[in-house]
């Protein structure tokens, strides 16, 4: 097991960037979604192309047809099946980038201090929005070595007037403490969505995850969610991670069985860690929804504890005392001591080549 910050970029030797993709990876590995990726990686319709770092990329779509991402998946094994791990205590697989292949890592709070040394007269128009949110983020009481800037903000391929703010916020704490800041926060740039402008944007915006929500239900649901919003006109996100001494699992003290596809409702008990990527809910009176259980065969003798979110649709979605209802892949969880639960896994790799790609949510039961 080792540590590697969730959400920051990666080049490897073989012409890749990713970006992580959790915050805990198996010893000699990163897990990862890759971004862009060699032209001669992959060949197909729909592929879409960037000129990058003196390079032509493929942007490697996961939202692509999924006929379409079952032949860039296999062109992927063949070509580079070093770059998929199939983790033997989840009996699934992983994108990742051995070790010994990374180029260069980006280090985002160091890009931020960098950034901060520029003196505000030779920033740009998307630079000045950027320093601004941040200090303004700081009055929230996170220090500004605690952030980090991602993708474009850290690359300096951003568009002004159209590439998002990406900022990283290290430590779960400082996460909480910024997000619950927004809660009531002003500035003259800031701005979120109304909830006439998010009923507009589900009616505009059809996705997967969208489509089991009524428009009332996704309206209540993101209307009250502060790691988005714009500043300026720009939209900004907000990715907290965490430090090395607080990720809520470690890699190899549990062994994960897949069950199969299930949909569960449970009452959240616990939601400190749903700010994070995996992030969790906890649960309890736990339940498979009627009709589901006798296919499933499940051992009722063991709780339905967990609903975990890969995710970043689904994060903060449900808080402590809300009842919630999931769909993803259920799994018999078998800790090192021997205790046993069930848990609900929401955006696992493989659920992008499978039916479950339109199966998964989480939602909470709210009015």
């Amino acid at each position: 097991m080792t540590h590697f910050y969730e959400s920051t970029l990666i080049d490897t030797t073989d012409g890749f960037q990713c970006k992580s993709y959790g915050n805990e990876h198996p010893e000699g590995y990163v897990i990862v979604k890759p971004k862009y990726i060699p032209k001669e990686a992959i060949e197909g319709e729909g592929l879409k192309y960037r000129f990058l770092f003196e390079k032509c990329l493929v942007r490697f779509n996961l939202f692509a047809e999924k006929e379409k991402l079952v032949n860039y998946l296999e062109q992927f094994r063949k070509k580079f099946p070093g770059y998929i791990y199939d983790s033997p205590v989840h009996k699934n697989w992983f994108f990742v980038v051995p070790k010994e292949k990374i180029k260069t890592v980006h280090d985002g709070r160091k890009g931020l201090g960098e950034l901060l040394k520029v003196p505000k007269k030779d920033l740009d128009e998307y630079l000045t929005l950027v320093r601004e949110l941040v200090d303004f983020l700081c009055r929230s009481g996170v220090s500004p070595d605690n952030l980090g800037i991602t993708h474009s903000t850290l690359m300096a391929n951003y568009t002004p007037g159209e590439s998002d703010i990406d900022i990283i916020i290290y430590g779960k704490e400082n996460g909480w403490k910024i997000l619950d800041y927004l809660k009531t926060a002003a500035h003259d740039k800031l701005k979120w969505k109304t909830d006439e402008e998010w009923a507009e944007y589900y009616k505009e915006h059809k996705t997967s995850e969208s489509s089991h929500f009524t428009e009332k239900e996704y309206v209540k649901h993101m209307g009250r969610k502060r790691y988005e919003g714009t500043f300026g006109g720009t939209v900004f996100t907000l990715f907290t991670v965490e430090e090395p001494d607080e990720t809520w699992f470690k890699w190899g003290e549990e062994i994960y069985e897949p069950v199969g596809t299930a949909t569960i409702r449970g009452k959240v008990i616990d939601h400190y860690n749903s700010h994070v990527r995996p992030g969790y809910y906890e649960i309890e009176e736990g339940e498979i929804v009627e009709g589901e259980s006798e296919a499933l065969k499940l051992n009722k003798e063991i709780p339905i504890k967990r609903i975990v979110t890969y995710s970043i649709p689904f994060i903060q979605q449900a808080l402590k005392g809300e009842r919630v209802k999931a769909c993803g892949l259920l799994e018999l969880v078998t800790a090192k001591d021997g205790s046993r639960y069930y848990r609900v896994v929401v955006g696992y790799f493989d659920a992008y080549l499978t039916d479950r790609r339109e199966k998964e949510y989480i939602k909470a039961e709210v009015e």
